[in-house]
């Protein structure tokens, strides 16, 4: 296994490039130069079958919100393990890299080839008691804010082959009136809305809808019923 292990990192860093001295950043397709402040990604483990990564793909396309300019039609992944944005550059050579986006200059960004629009801000721009600087995805409806910190973690298997796997170690919060809830079961949604506890709880049963970390998309499909 370490050596298939081996041979399938070999082949990667053989494809991607591994040179440390370069850096580099996409541009606005108006803007010729390039703006270099991003470091080489170098994968530290197999990403053959892209489990760690947001939709498990790593040719998501949508835009960047950096350093106050928007950025198109760009290609990135969006690793969940690390909350780290990958992409790739033409260099000066006109050889492709690819390069971790620094997450100083990185506000957001959006995924726009999907059946569902997906919007990531930092927790700066959304509220002051979510960390300022994770990505989190972000839904409005009329009276709240849905935010999704998605996470996931590397842990062993159980069956004792010192495998690995990627757990979801999601966190769900709304935002009413400016007041951050953090939600981890229904009733934390309840709460926000006393008046429709019936047919919310009729809802999510009939639907069967879990209000989980693990299931982050099903408090959309609430609140699109009961917040619009």
């Amino acid at each position: 296994m370490k050596t298939k292990l081996l041979i399938i990192s070999i082949l990667i860093l053989s494809k991607l490039g591994c040179s440390p001295n370069l850096y580099g950043q996409p541009t606005p397709r108006t803007n010729i130069n390039m703006i270099k402040n991003g470091k080489v990604w170098v994968p530290n483990t197999s990403i053959s079958e892209a489990k760690q990564f947001f939709l498990e793909r790593m040719d998501l396309k949508g835009k960047f919100l950096y350093k106050g300019i928007q950025y198109d039609n760009i290609e990135f992944a969006y690793d969940l393990s690390s909350q780290t944005i990958i992409t790739s550059i033409e260099t000066e050579y006109k050889t492709k890299r690819y390069i971790v986006v620094n997450p100083y200059f990185l506000d957001g960004f959006s995924i726009d080839d999907s059946s569902i629009k997906y919007e990531f801000l930092k927790g700066k721009l959304i509220h002051e008691k979510l960390a300022p600087n994770d990505y989190y995805q972000i839904v409005k409806f009329n009276n709240t804010q849905y935010v999704i910190n998605r996470k996931k973690h590397k842990t062993l298997k159980s069956d004792g082959s010192k495998n690995f796997k990627y757990t979801i170690n999601n966190d769900l919060y709304l935002i009413k009136d400016d007041k951050l809830v953090l939600v981890n079961r229904k009733n934390d949604i309840l709460e926000i809305f006393p008046s429709k506890k019936k047919e919310i709880k009729r809802f999510i049963r009939n639907n069967k809808l879990k209000i989980r970390a693990k299931t982050p998309m099903d408090v959309i499909v609430l609140l699109s019923k009961f917040d619009q």
